[in-house]
């Protein structure tokens, strides 16, 4: 599963753009792409939202799997393409500081 975000790419209400796709036996299982329902401020909080929603749809698909007498070997890798975000889920949260800023973006 592949999920990405635009960070506030709508200039109307700065909401930014996810998308995810669950590729499966080499083709595409489903995707989705909307807004996020919530304003982030950065580009790694942007990402992290679509990496929890592509995570919760990806266990929804493997409890329908099971539902349905579905089994695969095998786990289902989830691909990030922020190295901020993948560091942030990935270290321990006693070595882990960052320095991210927030910058407002105003439009005159």
């Amino acid at each position: 599963m592949m999920s990405d975000a635009a960070f506030s790419d709508n200039l109307d209400d700065r909401k930014s753009t996810q998308g995810y796709a669950l590729k499966l036996f080499g083709g595409v299982v489903f995707y989705r792409s909307g807004k996020q329902n919530t304003v982030t401020t950065s580009s790694t909080e942007a990402e992290l939202l679509a990496l929890s929603q592509a995570a919760k749809e990806l266990m929804a698909f493997k409890r329908l799997c099971a539902g349905i007498d579905f089994e695969f070997d095998g786990k289902i890798d989830l691909f990030c393409d922020n190295r901020q975000t993948i560091r942030l889920i990935s270290e321990d949260l006693i070595k882990l500081a960052t320095k991210l800023r927030h910058i407002d973006i105003h439009n005159h």
